[in-house]
């Protein structure tokens, strides 16, 4: 799978605790891991340049001769698939130097300029992409690979530069069938294909594309393709109710920022809060009309996308979600399961007004092999799997507390604690 960014799309100024109401989300790559800094990004540009550069000295050096192969296993097919498993690594430097390998071995063959393309794509420069995909195409129109990574660059680009969905999803479409008419078992032309439904929040497309893959059952594709149906079928359970929530249940490692956009806008957590007894709401939620109290004021969220969400959930006094000692809120901070587990204690704290549970479990022999009972989140984690809202694994019975949480599991673990509440009102 490449690490194309995904760009998530514009959410205006948000006022009131309107569901329907979005602001821009971060940009994200399919898997939703964190983006590469611009400092490495420019090194790897400069980098890549520079191994350019080389490789037109080489070619104007021999004449523009080709290389001898040095080793039978030394030839442009092999280059070609080693950079794809460097493109996925995000290895791109070594990636770049294996393509520009294989066209060095031969200049007429279509894989080394496609490889060339994605690594354009991935740097955002899809003038260039498209280009060499394009003379790809033309030197070979039967090499499949070439009609997929043209699916591959119309999907990234419509994404990075907020084209219509329509507009982008009917290109690369059109791409993958042009693949599929050529090679109809090909896993690869469905699997990425799966991808840019996916990244078009097209589930049922999405889920079809990628159960194609498991039905040819070959190559491996297979395993990530089983885990993106499982992770559609989580999302689909979870049923998120605003096209933010299912934005950010595509997103493989939410972060604090994005935990807070869940609990106003999936959970509603302000109206639950609006609707207990006058004596459980906690002493510092303010209703519509009351008048303004002064709060801690984060220092490090005014340019963060989820600001307004983020003020929300901290004047509700949430438990796991307050400022650090140092006033504040890293909102791109990545959310753990032991973090999460802290946070549903604070929910049900906050719902219920019954302070005793944040000790509750204090003091027993721990019930899971991977946390110690004197670990800061054991409580929280003992209450949460407790009332199952949280799950241990059912044959280890390991926790892994500091295991990421991917928005499809906030959500749907969302959806089992306000079903408690649900039923109560």
């Amino acid at each position: 799978m490449t690490h194309y960014a995904l760009k998530l799309s514009s959410i205006p100024h948000r006022s009131g605790s309107s569901s329907g109401v979005e602001r821009k989300l971060p940009k994200l790559d399919v898997a939703g891991s964190i983006p590469v800094s611009r400092s490495i990004f420019y090194l790897q540009r400069i980098t890549s340049s520079a191994i350019c550069l080389l490789v037109a000295g080489l070619l104007a050096a021999c004449g523009g001769q080709q290389l001898a192969q040095q080793s039978p296993l030394d030839t442009p097919e092999n280059h070609y698939r080693r950079g794809l498993a460097y493109l996925d690594r995000g290895d791109m430097i070594t990636a770049q130097r294996e393509f520009e390998r294989a066209r060095l071995l031969d200049s007429d063959y279509p894989g080394a300029l496609v490889g060339i393309a994605l690594v354009a794509m991935e740097r955002g420069n899809f003038w260039r992409a498209r280009k060499d995909v394009t003379t790809a195409i033309h030197r070979d129109a039967d090499f499949v690979d070439a009609h997929i990574a043209l699916g591959r660059i119309a999907t990234a680009e419509g994404i990075e530069r907020d084209y219509a969905t329509e507009k982008w999803l009917e290109e690369a479409t059109a791409a993958y069938e042009r693949a599929a008419k050529r090679r109809p078992d090909y896993p690869a032309t469905y699997y990425y294909r799966g991808h840019s439904h996916l990244l078009a929040l097209d589930l049922p497309g999405a889920r079809e594309a990628f159960t194609r893959v498991l039905n040819i059952d070959q190559g491996p594709l297979v395993s990530p393709a089983m885990a993106a149906v499982g992770r559609i079928q989580m999302i689909e359970r979870a049923a998120p109710g605003t096209r933010t929530g299912l934005k950010i249940a595509l997103i493989s490692e939410i972060s604090r920022g994005e935990l807070a956009v869940l609990l106003v806008e999936e959970m509603q957590l302000p109206l639950l809060v609006s609707q207990r007894p006058v004596s459980l709401r906690p002493g510092r939620f303010r209703p519509p009309g009351a008048v303004q109290v002064d709060m801690p004021t984060p220092t490090d969220i005014d340019n963060s996308w989820a600001a307004p969400w983020i003020g929300e959930v901290i004047e509700l006094g949430v438990a796991g979600m307050e400022l650090f000692p140092d006033q504040t809120f890293r909102p791109s901070s990545p959310i753990t399961r032991a973090d999460y587990a802290r946070v549903v204690q604070g929910v049900l704290i906050l719902l219920t007004g019954d302070t005793e549970l944040a000790t509750r479990y204090v003091g027993e022999s721990s019930r899971f092999p991977d946390v110690r009972s004197d670990f800061y989140g054991y409580n929280a984690i003992a209450l949460s799997t407790q009332r199952g809202i949280m799950s241990a694994e059912k044959v280890s019975g390991l926790f892994r507390p500091e295991q990421p949480v991917s928005g499809a599991e906030a959500l749907l673990m969302m959806r089992e604690l306000q079903s408690l509440f649900r039923r109560e009102f």
